[in-house]
């Protein structure tokens, strides 16, 4: 390992190259073609993307692969038109936290009026899917409110995203938010009943995935006693109660201890992108941080 370690050079957190390419890629290039503009290797843009197999990610890159990859700009690989899919859930998901798009348009030098526009067309410039994948990350985890939006304003933009179904940013994983065919995983069980319970009991706006499930478990059921059902209803969504915070509650003495988001996933037996999103829903308690 000190061999083959030192062969390779010195070794920097992947993360925020990571980050880099798929802001890239929210742009329309495909990461081989952005491993090729780096002259990196396609295998290690792959590894450290994806999970090939059983692998982990790879969290640490050399120097100079990280350097390259840092270097290639979106003008570097520009690819005109790309699909919306993407740019459109980012924008929704801001829209969810408080962030209007009279704030955003700054940011990515359009007018507010484009920023909405941009959720009505099939296609829209790489240049502003890179620049909205940029400005995704930076304000996905932040409160709009100390960063000069009006609660009024932040209030108004949540209800608006509220009545019209849009997910928050924590039900997006960075692996799928520009799949078209994606869908947004709300509760870290939607698809399940567990999951239509979940967003009963923590008042988040009803997924078909989940609505499906909750009708395909009653018709299962449709032969049982009513009142045996009805005990095994109550079950069930005394059973959805405690477990996002006990995640949340877990997950940050995990990462206390030195994990980081995906080895805290790892040990609680659930996805990063699950674990980001118990931690937005259950902040940390004065008595936890005590």
């Amino acid at each position: 390992m000190t061999t083959r370690t030192r062969a390779r050079g010195p070794l920097v957190d992947a993360e925020p190259v990571r980050r880099h390419v798929r802001e890239l890629m929210a742009g329309g290039a495909g990461y081989a073609r952005i491993a090729t503009a780096a002259n990196v290797p396609v295998a290690t843009v792959n590894h450290m993307l994806y999970n090939p197999g059983t692998r982990p990610r790879t969290q640490r890159l050399t120097i100079k692969n990280a350097q390259r990859l840092l270097a290639v700009q979106s003008h570097h690989i520009s690819t005109g038109l790309v699909d919306s899919t993407g740019s459109r859930r980012r924008i929704q998901a801001l829209m969810a936290i408080g962030w209007p798009p009279r704030h955003l348009g700054p940011r990515l030098g359009l007018h507010e009026h484009y920023v909405s526009e941009i959720q009505r067309t099939p296609k829209t410039l790489a240049s502003t899917a890179h620049a909205l994948a940029v400005t995704y990350n930076d304000l996905w985890n932040k409160t709009p409110e100390l960063h000069g939006v009006t609660p009024q304003a932040a209030n108004r933009c949540r209800n608006y995203a509220r009545t019209n179904g849009w997910p928050p940013a924590a039900a997006w994983d960075d692996d799928t938010i520009d799949d078209p065919a994606a869908l947004p995983e709300w509760t870290g069980f939607c698809g399940t009943d567990r999951g239509y319970w979940v967003h009963v009991q923590q008042k988040v706006p009803m997924c078909e995935a989940c609505t499906a499930a909750h009708q395909q478990w009653i018709a299962d059921r449709a032969d049982v006693k009513p009142v045996l059902r009805n005990q095994a209803m109550f079950a069930a969504r005394a059973a959805a109660g405690t477990r996002g915070n006990d995640i949340a509650t877990d997950g940050r003495e995990l990462m206390r201890l030195g994990c980081d988001y995906e080895q805290a996933a790892a040990r609680l037996g659930i996805t990063r992108q699950h674990l980001q999103q118990e931690l937005c829903r259950h902040p940390e308690t004065a008595t936890e941080a005590a």
